[in-house]
């Protein structure tokens, strides 16, 4: 997809597509080319079959990396292809074979197949890279990594009536393409369960969001590891496998341990029967499953592994990052903590913490961007209801936890076809936000611009005019300084930078985060020269306490006699994504 197809964040006009309700029967292979065929027939899938070829190499391509950098993803695509292909002929031949009449049918190249699998790619040169440390993806390959997806499961006295619901924000890349397709596919295969899953018109993918007519509903989220592989399951068809064939959750841990995956997951699965939700996790080397904690009524997953065991040789890119899902995840159990305690969740309230954007260390502060559960890549959200046999799927724009929702019930009684639904009948759960309007809004359609462009590799130039436009928009969000803050240390503007950093350590709170701007505001301001500034800053950070600031306070308490280097500063990495430079 080209950048002037790519529809704008700041493009409030342009509405989402009608959901499409398809309903597939058959043989797997039938069911593909079903799928493709009634793709045909309503249009819009487009935008969807284009992304996925180049997803990988914009991902990689992202602003994170200096420009210098940015022609390497397009260097190693051709043996990124090569690994997908290896990993497609490991592919189940049923579901391969799926795929394939689904590609025919739509009127793709069948060879354009292998892109189903580029999440596993994706992550796979990221564990690589971690492992062996070599050529482009050296330095800074860690901050190509950006998982942001949410899940929370809950039950028993944590939600209405005590059944259990399962909610789930999908973030990913794909912003102004997702989130502007929405799909429900229905499946009855000719052997096993009857499974269905959420996606977008153009991808057949039920590695995702799905869930089958026992009550189980699975939600993948990525992991980073040191241990990948291109020989074993890949996680559409693990996923698949799971809806087809679970009929409880030992059943699913069962089917993730028959062979080795290839890439680095967890696997938020609940089952409405046994009432209860786990997270099962796997790597090229190990399979493991975390239950709650106690006889706590629910079970949160983000993008960190949970198991002791799994832990080691994780790959945690920067303590931003090991921030940004250690955050998302205690935001959730507030959340649930919370229901126990009080309101108990109904889907209404679980929409309303899936679109929330509270700080999870000071839940008084609304972030734009950061840790927070709602994310400016959140292009799905869902709450599966298992007893009432209903999903309640967002239809809007990002972030979609802020969106409308529709509820669609669970059938597989109607024949092959597909139906498109109006969006007007759609509600909104989101809670009220500061970014709802004036300045704050204006800011946070300029910040999910630059996201969106930074997730399609796009130009550079116009991520760093819409960070700076957001931050001189909104001079009272932290997260938008730190941002701009990089944009002129991209620009050579040391003094527009500490300018940038300090203003943001007086807005920001939260210990974590000011810690950071007190880290870059010290390493600028020893270039400036300000050693007076430099050093304020860097015993300003000495003083606080977060259990992720420790290695924040080694660095920079190192460089009072080193400082951090002028040509590192010039060529810092931006991370709109995550909210995080560096």
């Amino acid at each position: 997809m080209s950048q002037q197809d790519a529809l704008s964040a700041l493009d409030t006009q342009t509405p989402p597509l009608p959901l499409a309700v398809i309903h597939l029967r058959g043989t797997q292979s039938e069911m593909g080319a079903q799928h493709g065929r009634l793709l045909q027939q309503i249009g819009g899938w487009h935008a969807t079959a284009a992304y996925y070829p180049n997803m990988v190499e914009q991902m990689l391509r992202g602003s994170a990396l200096r420009p210098v950098e940015r022609h390497w993803p397009k260097v190693v695509k051709p043996l990124l292809d090569l690994l997908a292909a290896r990993l497609e002929r490991h592919r189940p031949a049923d579901l391969r074979a799926r795929t394939d009449a689904f590609m025919r049918a739509a009127g793709q190249n069948a060879r354009e197949a292998r892109h189903v699998l580029a999440m596993d790619v994706f992550q796979n040169a990221v564990g690589l890279a971690g492992r062996h440390m070599l050529g482009p993806f050296a330095d800074p390959w860690q901050q190509r990594a950006v998982p942001a997806c949410s899940t929370l499961m809950a039950w028993g006295p944590a939600t209405e009536d005590g059944r259990l619901l399962h909610a789930r924000n999908f973030d990913f890349p794909g912003v102004g393409v997702w989130d502007m397709a929405p799909a429900v596919v229905f499946c009855t295969p000719d052997k096993g369960q009857r499974y269905a899953f959420a996606t977008s018109r153009g991808a057949d993918v039920p590695g995702i969001t799905a869930w089958n007519e026992s009550g189980l509903t699975v939600t993948a989220h990525t992991r980073l590891h040191r241990d990948v592989a291109f020989s074993g399951a890949a996680i559409v068809d693990l996923c698949h496998d799971i809806a087809r064939r679970a009929g409880t959750l030992a059943d699913a841990e069962a089917i993730a341990r028959e062979r080795p995956v290839a890439s680095t997951w967890g696997l938020a699965i609940s089952s409405g029967a046994e009432q209860r939700g786990v997270v099962v996790e796997c790597h090229a080397s190990g399979v493991a499953v975390t239950g709650p904690d106690g006889e706590e009524p629910w079970r949160a997953c983000t993008n960190h592994y949970l198991d002791d065991a799994l832990r080691e040789r994780e790959l945690a890119p920067s303590p931003g990052w090991s921030w940004h899902t250690h955050s998302r995840k205690k935001r959730l159990e507030t959340a649930a903590r919370e229901a126990v305690a009080g309101e108990s969740f109904d889907v209404a309230s679980l929409f309303g913490w899936l679109g929330d954007g509270r700080d999870a260390d000071m839940p008084e502060l609304e972030r734009l961007a950061g840790g927070v559960v709602a994310q400016s890549t959140s292009v799905q959200s869902v709450v599966v209801d298992p007893q009432q046999q209903t999903l309640h799927l967002s239809v809007g724009r990002c972030p979609s936890g802020r969106g409308a929702v529709l509820a669609v019930p669970w059938d597989w009684s109607a024949p092959v076809g597909v139906e498109e639904r109006s969006l007007q009948a759609a509600v909104r759960h989101a809670k009220p936000s500061r970014f709802d309007s004036g300045d704050a809004k204006v800011a946070y359609r300029h910040y999910l611009r630059a996201t969106q462009l930074e997730a399609q590799g796009g130009d550079l130039t116009l991520v760093h005019e819409h960070v700076s436009i957001a931050a001189e928009t909104l001079p009272d969000e932290p997260t938008l300084q730190l941002l701009a803050g990089a944009v002129a240390l991209r620009r050579g503007d040391l003094t527009g930078a500490l300018r940038l950093f300090e203003r943001g350590v007086v807005a920001e709170p939260s210990p974590f985060p000011q810690g950071r701007l007190h880290m870059w505001a010290s390493r600028v301001a020893a270039h400036v020269p300000d050693a007076a500034a430099a050093a304020r800053h860097r015993a300003a950070l000495a003083k606080l306490q977060h259990p992720l600031l420790g290695a924040l306070q080694e660095r920079v308490a190192t460089e009072a006699k080193k400082p951090y280097p002028l040509d590192k500063l010039r060529g810092i990495a931006l991370h709109t994504l995550l909210g995080d430079i560096g």
